[in-house]
């Protein structure tokens, strides 16, 4: 909520456009409670004009992000040990983990997991590169001006001393040598050009990569608030009426309240003016065969149809209706077979009657969700239901 005061001091707060950066700090947090998260976000908004409202309990058993989540990803990234010992370095090639950590701090950059393992590793390549030859006194050095208080110090330092004290010991083999050691010392010049080349060719590529996310999102957020500012409103011959995004959605005229006779239902589908029928929202009144909950209704009817669930719970839309949610990514191509889309199903029945299963969902790729679920949830929250339902009375 927006609050009308001052600071101590009488100074003005600051005016906060989104709560978007104070949320995710708390959502970021691994391990915390929602109880928590809410005392994170009110120390995040402390000094602005937004103040978080609670109910009268929150919950101390789920949290947004469960304890060890970024240790627990498919990542080559969670191969790097922070507390690796120096031996097991030796031979081990870590540019493919570092990568990996690389493209998960870009994806999570509030996950300090990561980011503390991206330098773990570097500090560890470094000390592999200081440690491998006597002949690479830069590399020793790049260490030591690096990590001055780094984990391999000593080892470092230790090591460049018995490289000083070898180099003692062949100085005259390493007069007759310096040609062939300035001709490695070349190679070894051009090794480092060509990979600091291509370090910066890959931070290239990642700032083009961060400028493109961003293009998306202002993308996604145009759409959003062109969605926001067209709607219409639409009813149906089973009692309910609901508005919708016109910038986002069209009604199929096939599907427009259709009546199937033989299911004794009425369907309404809505497709993306964007994407065609990879979106599809959907709104379904039937009558309640077999009498029972809108649990039941779903587990039976829809539940076999979907693939990997996310959410499944009971809610309570109405004083009057019970409901019933399904939420998850996969929903049935053939028997067996399930595309990459996430869905969203709600089924709601009156308290007094069940005579009647009222079904509102969606499917829609993954990639679009928080634009498409966002949608979705307007819909369902515009939705009115009738005071009877059309199918009264069957359920005795």
């Amino acid at each position: 909520e927006r609050v009308a005061r001052r600071g101590g001091s009488g100074t003005p707060l600051a005016g906060r456009a989104s709560l978007r950066e104070p949320m995710l700090t708390a959502m970021a947090q691994e391990g915390e409670t929602f109880l928590q998260s809410y005392a994170t976000l009110r120390r995040g908004l402390a000094d602005s004009d937004l103040e978080p409202r609670a109910s009268g309990t929150l919950s101390t058993s789920f949290a947004f992000l469960p304890q060890g989540f970024f240790s627990g990803l498919r990542t080559d990234c969670n191969r790097i040990d922070p507390n690796a010992e120096p031996t097991s370095l030796r031979g081990q090639n870590l540019d493919p983990a570092l990568r990996a950590c690389e493209a998960m701090v870009v994806t999570y950059p509030y996950a300090r997991a990561f980011e503390d393992r991206l330098q773990a590793g570097r500090e560890q390549r470094a000390y592999q590169r200081a440690t491998a030859s006597c002949e690479d006194g830069a590399a020793i050095a790049a260490y030591a001006a690096a990590y001055p208080a780094g984990r391999f110090r000593p080892l470092v330092d230790t090591f460049g001393l018995d490289c000083g004290r070898a180099r003692d010991r062949q100085d005259e083999a390493r007069r007759r040598q310096e040609d062939e050691a300035r001709r490695r010392q070349d190679e070894e010049r051009s090794r480092q050009d060509e990979a600091r080349r291509r370090q910066e060719e890959l931070e290239r590529q990642m700032a083009e990569a961060r400028r493109a996310q961003e293009e998306q999102r202002r993308r996604d957020e145009e759409r959003r608030q062109q969605a926001a500012q067209q709607r219409t409103t639409i009813g149906s011959n089973a009692g309910w009426t609901l508005n919708y995004s016109t910038a986002l959605l069209e009604v199929s005229p096939l599907m427009n309240d259709q009546y199937d006779p033989q299911k004794e239902s009425y369907t309404t589908i809505w497709y993306s003016r964007q994407h065609g029928q990879q979106v599809m929202m959907y709104v379904q009144v039937s009558p309640n065969q077999r009498c029972g909950s809108a649990q039941q209704f779903i587990t039976e009817q829809i539940r076999p149809r979907r693939g990997q669930v996310t959410r499944a719970q009971d809610v309570t839309s109405a004083p009057l209706r019970t409901g019933f949610v399904l939420e998850g990514r996969g929903t049935a191509i053939t028997q067996g077979n399930f595309d990459d889309r996430s869905f969203y199903d709600f089924a709601s029945v009156r308290r007094d009657d069940r005579s009647t299963i009222t079904n509102v969902g969606g499917r829609f790729p993954a990639e679009y969700g928080e634009l498409y679920r966002a949608e979705l949830l307007r819909m369902m929250n515009s939705m009115q239901l009738p005071n009877r339902d059309v199918f009264a009375n069957r359920c005795g």
